[in-house]
């Protein structure tokens, strides 16, 4: 993905339970099934914040700034999900 500077080895979409992304191991890129219902900035953000983890494995400062260099409105976009995409999974 030319504008975050990282390419995932593969993707995949499953039931991730509560969770809407995550990063393997082997630099596989894991995303919930449900996320394509979500508004595409939402889904964006879930994309980007997965790149981010094949460069910074934990929530570190210098992996928020790799999602703000991508997405400066990341922290709106967090927020929204937090708030309102439990009820994309029934919550």
């Amino acid at each position: 993905m030319p504008r975050v500077g990282v390419e995932p080895s593969g993707i995949k979409v499953c039931d991730l339970g509560f969770r809407w992304g995550s990063c393997g191991k082997g630099g596989t890129l894991n995303f919930h099934w449900a996320a394509i219902l979500l508004p595409a900035g939402i889904v964006e953000y879930i994309v980007v914040h997965e790149l981010a983890h094949l460069v910074e494995r934990n929530h570190t400062p210098d992996f928020r700034l790799k999602l703000e260099r991508t997405l400066p409105d990341f922290g709106a976009r967090k927020v929204w999900l937090a708030g309102q995409g439990g009820g994309f999974l029934g919550l």
